[in-house]
């Protein structure tokens, strides 16, 4: 069995090597928090300087800011959670030990399991969609990405944003998904601090720094497919 496990394990670090994409500072790839908001998330965020009409992804207030925010746009805050990847189907409360993404403990579209730390986010999707590709960022930096991955996996209202409605998505049509939003717009103060933690940060250079297009261009590099996925399942059934 061992030597098996040696040729399983040498098999997973083979496709988990990093990809030959380029890397730049990020103040090179976004002139500024508009570019950094608006390019790397594909246009899923909009850089709004209304900040009255705009979404915050952090926030210290007892009850959530962002509900106001739909309510001035229109919208009512969902009692759903129209997202649909690691998401629950209801808002609800989180246990005590809810920390990393503790502003939505009393209401949140995530669970303790998927958000309990910084690692455990970024282990979420696949290590295409890691945000250290480029190498390990400053810790201001990184807070910034833990604070979207939070606003994204835990507040309702990110959901009013979904790329494809239930109303209009079309499970027949291989375009279409659940999990993506588009055009949310963001406080434009909260895209410059953003910007300014990470101007000097390392990031995929690929589209002017489009993180869908680095996460597609890393899979494609790493191998990933099915091959990937059934050797992780055999080493994690020898590792048991």
């Amino acid at each position: 069995m061992a030597p098996m496990m040696l040729v399983l394990l040498a098999a997973v670090a083979g496709v988990a090597v990093a990809a030959d994409v380029p890397c730049r500072p990020m103040q090179e790839l976004y002139p500024s928090g508009k570019e950094l908001c608006e390019r790397m998330w594909d246009g899923a965020f909009v850089y709004e300087t209304d900040l009255s009409r705009a979404y915050t992804m952090w926030f210290f207030e007892r009850d959530n800011p962002n509900d106001k925010v739909s309510h001035k746009l229109g919208k009512t805050p969902p009692n759903k959670c129209y997202l649909q990847y690691l998401h629950k189907t209801v808002p609800g409360p989180e246990p005590d030990n809810f920390t990393e993404c503790h502003p939505w403990k009393n209401r949140a579209c995530c669970r303790q399991q998927t958000v309990s730390s910084p690692e455990k986010i970024i282990q979420n999707y696949g290590p295409e969609w890691r945000w250290d590709r480029c190498g390990t960022l400053s810790a201001a930096c990184e807070r910034f990405f833990v604070q979207e991955a939070c606003f994204y996996e835990c507040d309702p209202n990110a959901g009013l944003y979904r790329m494809y409605s239930d109303k209009d998505f079309d499970a027949s049509n291989p375009r279409h998904n659940k999990w993506q939003i588009e055009g949310m717009p963001i406080r434009a103060d909260y895209c410059d601090s953003w910007w300014a933690a990470c101007r000097n940060d390392l990031f995929c250079a690929l589209e002017q720094g489009n993180h869908y297009v680095c996460a597609a261009e890393y899979e494609k590099a790493d191998g990933q497919g099915y091959f990937y996925t059934l050797v992780k399942s055999i080493v994690s059934w020898f590792t048991q």
